[in-house]
């Protein structure tokens, strides 16, 4: 009796040991909770560049169907690592990963102006150059404090409000842009999602993006706004069709995805360090950051292949480790194989590509504000001194402004347009970088970035 106690015990907390291996039953609900607090996240850029670029049913439902296969074997990779000698790929952490917001605005602009066979071959290089950045991390970190990484994710959530507020409308250039039931229905997927924020607890307040997504969809069916003809067309099984949209080769892009990849490998290591803290109790080793950097390059690299954009940890899933002390792998790997056991269901991918754009638009609002936010929280950490607010307003105002007004360019040449004009965060990126190695430090800035460091 002892020792079947003794089992039951070590299986029963199995779930708060990283190496530990919980019973199915007990595994499945925790890895699915985690599924629920990225799986919006996960589909939105697929949702969003397919509806601004044009592309058809078909096209739109094979890019869900690879967002959820990309999703799942990053985590996966995450969760299990792959050692060859001193080289770790994957940090052996409990996070989960997804498409990442950071390459949103870039996406657009390529897939909508070059198509998406140039921004998966630009992903690809970027992807290839990020390895050595998973190496060179830890001596390049330091160009990048709270108040460089905090401005250029600012203009990441700011730079794709427009973009919200088209598809809350109706989506741009869409016949029945602006009309009232667009406003209407995205109004309710805002409201739903607020009331859940702010009143709902636990499982409710984690997923209210979720709900309030399925509050607009059912609104929408009522409505008779919901075209259900891609779902009965649309087979129970299909295999992902690996460079369905080809690859083409620009460096300009390329230039742009390998400073994005550094960036979204700075965010990656604060959630690396959430994660590690919060549910182990301890600081994550060079070895896993490192293989966590690699590792989702390496994902990153398979994805191009596989119409997936890039991937990036979610903030939310870690801040769910730190909350619930629940840090087994093995729960994140029951999360990431449902990722890809859905993505060979191309029924799966049908219905979410029916999502209408108002719908879209009213998570979007939300998240995107949120991302904006993040930022700001990050910039707080300089305590905003007269240097610190110099660097974040003239870099948001120089790239931001460009972007938002880029006719300014029209002397400039296409080449410029494109690279200044179409997206704000090489930008912002740029003269935050620059502006930081130039400007003068006091002592509360010197002491901000060395907290950081450490």
């Amino acid at each position: 009796m002892k020792t079947n106690t003794s089992e039951s015990t070590s299986r029963s907390t199995a779930i708060y040991e990283l190496d530990g291996r919980p019973p199915i039953t007990q595994a499945f609900p925790l890895g699915l909770q985690q599924l629920l607090a990225m799986f919006v996240g996960n589909i939105v850029p697929m949702l969003l560049v397919s509806g601004t670029a044009g592309l058809s049913t078909a096209e739109s439902t094979l890019l869900l169907q690879c967002s959820l296969l990309g999703a799942g074997v990053a985590t996966l990779i995450q969760a299990f690592p792959i050692k060859f000698g001193k080289v770790q790929i994957g940090s052996g952490l409990p996070v989960m990963m997804g498409l990442t917001y950071t390459f949103l605005p870039i996406c657009i602009s390529v897939s909508v102006n070059y198509g998406l066979a140039a921004l998966f071959g630009a992903q690809l290089i970027g992807g290839l150059v990020s390895i050595i950045i998973g190496f060179a991390l830890p001596k390049v970190r330091r160009f990048f404090p709270p108040i460089v990484t905090g401005t250029i994710i600012v203009s990441i959530g700011v730079s794709c409000f427009p973009t919200a507020a088209y598809n809350l409308a109706g989506g741009q250039g869409s016949p029945d842009t602006g009309l009232a039931y667009n406003w209407i229905i995205g109004g309710i997927v805002i409201a739903a999602i607020m009331l859940c924020s702010g009143f709902g607890k636990g499982l409710v307040n984690a997923a209210a993006i979720l709900i309030g997504m399925v509050a607009g969809y059912l609104v929408s069916v009522v409505w008779g706004i919901v075209d259900f003809t891609p779902v009965a067309e649309a087979a129970w099984f299909s295999l992902p069709k690996p460079m369905a949209f080809g690859l083409e080769f620009h460096m300009d892009f390329a230039v742009v995805f390998i400073l994005l990849f550094f960036i979204n490998a700075v965010e990656m290591t604060g959630d690396f360090t959430v994660s590690a803290t919060g549910g182990l109790n301890r600081q994550p080793k060079n070895s896993e950051l490192q293989g966590g950097i690699i590792g989702n390059s390496v994902a990153c690299i398979f994805s191009s292949f596989f119409n997936c954009f890039a991937t990036g940890t979610y903030s939310q899933c870690s801040g769910i480790v730190a909350l619930t002390k629940v840090c087994s792998r093995f729960v994140m790997g029951c999360a990431a194989v449902t990722l890809v056991v859905a993505a060979f269901c191309p029924k799966l991918s049908a219905l979410l590509s029916t999502i209408p754009n108002c719908v879209i638009g009213g998570a979007t609002i939300v998240v995107f504000s949120m991302i904006a936010l993040s930022g700001m929280s990050l910039v707080s950490r300089s305590r905003f001194t007269s240097r610190s607010m110099l660097l974040c307003g003239t870099s948001l105002a120089l790239g931001l402004g460009i972007s938002f007004a880029k006719d300014t360019l029209a002397g400039a040449g296409e080449y410029v347009q494109m690279f200044f004009g179409e997206s704000s965060i090489i930008l912002v990126a740029g003269t935050a970088l620059i502006l930081n190695i130039l400007l003068p430090k006091d002592g509360v800035d010197k002491v901000v970035e060395e907290t950081h460091r450490s």
